[in-house]
């Protein structure tokens, strides 16, 4: 039998639902997308995450929709649909029917490829998710996160809570601060008392990518039995596949959702 909840776990209840509503972008996921175990929700997420509370909220249906979609739109960016195993797998998935061979079988599937001669593709480089806001741990009434300094050689950013105008002082008990997330697991921040550093990230420069070895897997992942997960795990490989020009398809596949889910 549980007992009561104490003062200090709703603090931290409340630090962790903080932190997990900015790593959703802006709001909580729903029940369905807290259960989607094993996908690639989290990657998606920083791409669009938008999207990926639209695709939580529809229908299966229109889930199922999508992740056909997806991979059909993958294997066209990629030159596939015209390769006869590759239309096979396309038409089963229309169809609702289990894939064909080689995608039965992983190893298979690569081999089939590399055996499968295919025209020179254009040159697309890897996606790159858009920039977003760090995180920043909640704060007392009337105090906010401010940059404390400009960035060190190493890069890293540095904030220190300052008291806005008529703010109260902040209470700090055995050297930490009570309303900030100190103790959140997995937050990328060091908050100490009434400052925090946000460590400086590694610039990224996509290099060009094969686009039929992640168009093959958008394939096989619209053909999972769960139809949320297919449409996620879908919806994240052919968007790989598209590379740098992935807006076009996340615009097509918020359309679809759109439009189906005002049917």
């Amino acid at each position: 039998m549980y007992g009561p909840v104490t003062g200090e776990e709703r603090v931290a209840e409340e630090r962790r639902l903080h932190y997990e509503r900015w790593q959703w972008g802006g709001r909580l996921p729903s029940e369905r997308l807290r259960g989607v175990s094993g996908s690639n929700v989290l990657g998606l997420l920083t791409f669009d995450s938008d999207l990926v509370h639209a695709l939580g909220a529809v229908e299966a249906e229109v889930q199922r929709s999508v992740a056909l979609l997806a991979a059909r739109r993958a294997c066209e960016s990629a030159g596939l649909t015209a390769v006869p195993w590759v239309a096979k797998a396309l038409t089963a998935l229309a169809e609702g029917h289990r894939l064909p061979p080689p995608f039965d079988d992983e190893a298979r599937m690569w081999q089939t490829l590399r055996s499968t001669p295919l025209a020179p593709g254009p040159s697309v480089r890897g996606a790159m998710p858009p920039e977003r806001p760090p995180y920043f741990p909640p704060t007392p009434a009337g105090w906010a996160w401010v940059l404390a300094a400009e960035p060190g050689d190493d890069g890293a950013r540095h904030y220190e809570l300052g008291r806005l105008p008529g703010g109260p002082a902040p209470v700090v008990s055995d050297g930490k601060l009570s309303a900030a997330a100190a103790d959140i697991r997995h937050v990328p921040v060091s908050v100490t008392a009434m400052a925090l550093t946000h460590p400086a990230s590694t610039p990224h420069v996509p290099g060009l990518i094969s686009q039929p070895h992640f168009a093959l897997p958008a394939v096989t992942a619209a053909a999972e039995p769960i139809a949320l997960k297919a449409a996620l795990d879908a919806v994240w490989h052919a968007l790989h596949t598209y590379g740098e020009h992935y807006p076009d398809l996340l615009e097509e596949i918020r359309s679809l959702c759109a439009q189906r889910a005002g049917t």
